[in-house]
């Protein structure tokens, strides 16, 4: 990333001469130049400098991404990334601490802290990661309205405290959260200081013409006590709108956001009624005026019901019920009350609604969680009552935390585990803490003790008694102990030297607040309200006039309970601070106050904080975990060390590494530099990927191996089942074939991944064998043709010659060709010259030409063609007709020698008669052609078998009619014409 020049020190851990003054100066160098940021070690300060800065945007967090804090300015941006980096990195839960005075910019740091965390998310699930992260951020807006005010110190101060868990999936993505409010400041509903305003929400509801105001008759001009001398503004309408949207983007419903403000709209109109009536303990009592009517519309209640509980009390006495009118002074402090438990009971609920909407998912894993503290800082006013008791109290126990985590446990272990240490004088503010908080002695249980005393005890007679308990403690003091102190107000102030300086509170209203009681009459009449979010918030209200129950605990009991529970649960978990300061009382830009920032400094103890950096350690591990993390880093360590401790394993691997930035402890590792410990974890992270690569290739193969010997048994199985079929399959082929003697007449459905035909086949193999069996291999050729002739005439002819021997080369025999010896020496001489093959078939036959002739010719034909030899030479004539270019062949389906060869290709077939004495020569010749035009093209041969009398030819490109006579004529040639007819003579017909 592009670096700016410094300003000054980025880490006071590294300013050469430590002083207050070098600390302030050069802090305030920083703040000159808009370096608001400075560390110490680990810890941010952070300096208000109440002004918009651009440096936080998308780009100045994609800096921050994954960098290590010294790598980078300060920022808090590098304080929520290393808090985030710590959870992923080693699964602990951890925390953000932000501590300071009231307009220090705690608040700011906060969001800017979630804003960054609900930013640095994987890509993952991204709709539902947007949704939480929105969910989250939105979730402060409502919080800010309805709990945030402006005072003297701050505009936009929390008066409430905050903690927030963000809980992470295992990939460090944020499935939910929850929130913890403490004491919530409800005295200012109805009492504000000079300059002040109230909460913001009032001011957002009077800021516009909205619904609510018009349904209620209320107006934005109106000057509503409760406002105070503030009146709404231009942005207090954008916020109102903006308010309404985080509203809706948790899932609040229109009815629900509706009646939330109504019930604001109810608290502001509880402050413009007034009463009328006697005084003291008169029998008429006080009776309510002014704006009741809107009262009743925005609470919902019975307008009857709200003047009965403002006018008079009911109380349960045994079983009878005794009304007690009450003075203007009691209808006034009723009225008050009933403000300000609406309001609070209304902020308390709407937490519990935001905690729905944010909560995680049931069945949602949960791995680790950040919290994010932002609490009211330290308040210092010109009058302090209860609530600044409470939150400078409050200041105490998280300075206290701080002191236990950052300076004295560090201390502590340090001397714990052995290593060289020069201790840094602190301030420990535990006698503070145990001034208010102790049992029995501190201010809270006094005030409890006086508050369960069944009389009426007086905040003066609370003063009295605390001064009577705690004379002599160095940290408390009245004017009855220090009667010279005319700062203090007899009977009225007492002081409490805090870790940040002296506080004079004023005692009046403590018994009131700490008793935080509200009288059941209240609490039915807002149960009862037909605002359905209101009586939610008031199921006590159900409960019987007559029922008596216990006392609930003090408001101080309460909030010193909630606080022990949050520190107990912040000390479980990996901290982190961030300590804000206000660098001037007035809120102004680029003004500096040296003594109000040297003030500050002092009661935090930064400096201390400093001194306890310099002089310590950047990280302390037990042995065990350190080697755990970094054995991969050896070859001495890794994968396991075989040695006898592991403090022996941690040397050897620190030794290997060259590393003696470090110290020995009895149980602990310490390493003095942070850059050390960069070092380890980019040597770590270096190395993590290619270990991740050899997890998963062992793993793969194993779950490989695994799906392997499953899918070898599933394929024994299938075999096993395969083969059963099969042999159940040949077990149904061998029942039908000895049911039918040897014959299948039905195949059986064949097993799936069986061919039938493989077995059919087989079967006619079969099946020809029984044929052959009777049959000598040397007649298997002349089998072969009978077949190949019986298929072509498929029964079309009768006779064809099929049980009588068959010769092929008649010509050759002497008892049928008178001269043989001469054929056997031409078919001899033309062998020798290569003009045939071997004959097959040979015989004489009777040709009728184109030209209407009918000869005498010789027929010969051999493995490719078919020849037309001489009858007395036996040489060829003209060209041979080759087997493949025969179209068809067509016979008479008598046992007429007649043959037609039809050869399309010439336009001119060949039309003979066979002679053949005593035998059928046709069905030799036919089986001879069919078998060799099979074998030469591929296809099978035509024949036609003519059952009448007669067929066609062509002779000379035109077709002719050829056909048997109808009467015989012994005198007649084999073929004679008539026009355009042929008729052959038969030797039968000629005899």
């Amino acid at each position: 990333m592009a670096t700016q020049p410094e300003v000054g020190v980025s880490d006071f851990v590294l300013l050469d001469n430590l002083t207050t003054e070098t600390f302030i100066e050069n802090l305030h160098l920083r703040f000159q130049h808009n370096k608001i940021y400075t560390y110490i070690g680990e810890v941010l300060v952070s300096v208000n400098p109440y002004k918009t800065l651009d440096i936080y945007g998308p780009q100045h967090m994609a800096q921050y991404r994954g960098r290590e804090m010294f790598e980078v300015p300060p920022h808090v941006y590098a304080v929520a990334d290393a808090c985030q980096r710590v959870l992923r990195q080693q699964g602990r839960d951890t925390c953000v601490l932000i501590s300071g005075e009231s307009g220090a910019g705690k608040t700011e740091a906060s969001k800017f802290i979630m804003k960054y965390i609900a930013a640095n998310t994987t890509q993952v699930h991204r709709e539902y990661i947007d949704r939480v992260k929105n969910v989250l951020i939105q979730s402060n807006t409502i919080l800010e309205t309805f709990g945030n005010a402006k005072t003297n110190r701050n505009d936009n101060s929390s008066r409430f405290g905050k903690y927030m868990d963000i809980h992470f999936d295992y990939k460090g993505d944020p499935v939910g959260g929850h929130i913890s409010n403490y004491l919530l400041e409800k005295s200012r509903v109805v009492s504000l200081q000079p300059g002040e305003r109230n909460f913001h929400s009032f001011y957002q509801l009077l800021s516009s013409n909205n619904p609510v105001l018009k349904k209620l008759g209320m107006s934005t001009n109106t000057a509503y006590k409760i406002l105070g001398s503030e009146r709404p503004t231009a942005h207090d309408s954008k916020l109102y709108s903006q308010t309404n949207s985080a509203f809706n983007a948790l899932g609040f419903s229109n009815s629900v956001i509706e009646d939330i403000w109504n019930i604001v709209a109810g608290v502001i109109l509880l402050g413009e009624v007034t009463f009328e009536g006697g005084e003291g303990g008169e029998e008429g009592g006080a009776v309510a005026a002014g704006a009741v009517a809107g009262a009743v519309r925005a609470l919902g209640v019975a307008e009857a019901g709200l003047r009965a509980v403002l006018g008079r009390r009911v109380l349960a006495a045994g079983h009878d019920l005794v009304t007690k009118q009450h003075s203007l002074v009691d209808a006034h402090y009723t009225r008050l009350a009933l403000a300000k438990a609406a309001y609070d009971r209304l902020f308390t609920w709407i937490v519990q609604q935001i905690n729905k909407a944010i909560d995680v998912p049931a069945g949602t894993y949960k791995n680790t969680l950040i919290g994010v503290l932002d609490i009211y800082g330290f308040e210092i006013f010109e009058t302090n009552s209860f609530e600044q008791f409470c939150i400078n109290y409050c200041n105490e126990k998280l300075q206290q935390l701080f002191i236990e985590l950052v300076l004295k446990q560090e201390q502590e272990e340090y001397a714990r585990e052995g290593i060289q240490w020069t201790p840094v004088q602190y301030f420990n503010n535990r006698i503070i803490c145990e001034l208010i908080d102790a049992p029995h002695h501190g201010v809270i249980a006094i005030m409890d003790e006086a508050c369960l005393n069944p009389t009426q005890i007086t905040d003066q007679q609370l003063l009295e008694a605390m001064d009577k308990r705690l004379t002599g403690h160095r940290h408390y003091t009245s004017r009855q102990l220090a009667p010279t102190d005319k700062k203090l107000k007899h009977g009225v102030d007492f002081r409490i030297t805090h870790y940040a300086g002296d506080v004079t509170y004023a005692i009046t209203g403590f018994m009131d607040k700490n008793k935080d009681s509200l009288w059941q009459d209240l609490k039915r009449l807002l149960h009862s309200s037909s605002n359905a979010s209101l009586a939610a918030m008031w199921p006590e209200g159900a409960a019987d006039i007559q029922k008596t129950s216990r006392r609930p605990p003090s408001a101080a009991s309460l909030f010193r309970s909630s606080l022990a529970a949050l520190v107990a649960g912040l000390h479980s978990k990996e901290p982190f601070y961030v300590r804000c300061l206000k660098p001037n009382p007035l809120q102004a830009p680029s003004t500096w106050d040296p003594l109000l920032v040297q003030h500050q400094t002092a009661y935090l103890g930064l400096v201390e904080n400093v001194r306890v950096r310099r002089a310590g350690f950047a990280c302390r591990v037990r042995y065990d975990r350190f080697v755990q993390r970094y054995k991969m880093l050896s070859q001495y360590t890794w994968p396991n060390y075989r040695g006898h401790s592991p403090r022996d394993a941690a040397a050897v691997l620190l030794r290997d590494l060259r590393l003696d930035d470090v110290h020995y402890g009895h149980t602990k590792l310490f390493i003095r530099s942070a850059k050390t410990l960069q070092s380890l974890e980019a040597a770590r992270a270096e190395l993590i990927p290619s270990i991740v690569v050899l997890l998963q290739k062992l793993w793969r193969g194993a779950i490989a191996r695994r799906r392997y010997k499953k899918m070898k048994a599933a394929l024994t199985i299938f075999n096993a089942w395969k083969r059963y079929r099969y042999r159940r399959y040949i077990s149904e082929l061998q029942t039908e074939l000895s049911r039918h003697r040897g014959v299948i007449r039905r195949w059986p459905p064949a097993p799936r991944g069986l061919d039938p035909a493989l077995l059919v086949a087989a079967y006619r193999r079969w099946r020809a064998f029984l044929v052959l069996r009777a049959v000598p291999r040397e007649r298997w050729a002349e089998l072969r043709l009978k077949v190949c002739c019986g298929a072509a005439l498929r029964g079309r002819r009768r006779h064809w010659g099929a049980a009588r021997p068959w010769r092929g080369d008649y010509l050759a025999a002497p008892d049928y060709n008178e001269k043989a010896g001469a054929y056997r020496a031409q078919i001899a001489s033309m062998q020798k010259a290569g003009q045939i093959d071997k004959p097959l078939f040979s015989c004489r036959i009777h040709k009728f030409n184109r030209y209407n002739k009918s000869s005498e010719r010789c027929l010969l034909v051999t493995s490719t063609a078919i020849y037309k030899l001489d009858s007395n030479s036996f040489k060829p004539l003209k060209k041979p007709t080759y087997i493949k270019d025969v179209g068809a062949v067509r016979v008479m389906s008598s046992d007429v020698q007649l043959v037609v060869l039809c050869v399309p290709s010439a336009k001119n077939d060949l039309v003979a008669a066979l002679e053949a004495p005593g035998d059928d020569l046709v069905g030799e010749l036919l089986g001879v052609l069919a078998s060799r035009y099979c074998m030469l093209s591929g296809g099978e041969l035509c024949v036609e078998v003519e059952s009448g009398a007669s067929t066609r030819c062509t002779l000379g490109g035109r077709s002719r009619a050829l056909q048997l006579p109808a009467h015989a004529d012994p005198r007649a040639p084999a073929f004679t014409h008539a026009h355009n007819v042929i008729t052959y003579h038969p030797p039968s017909a000629r005899a």
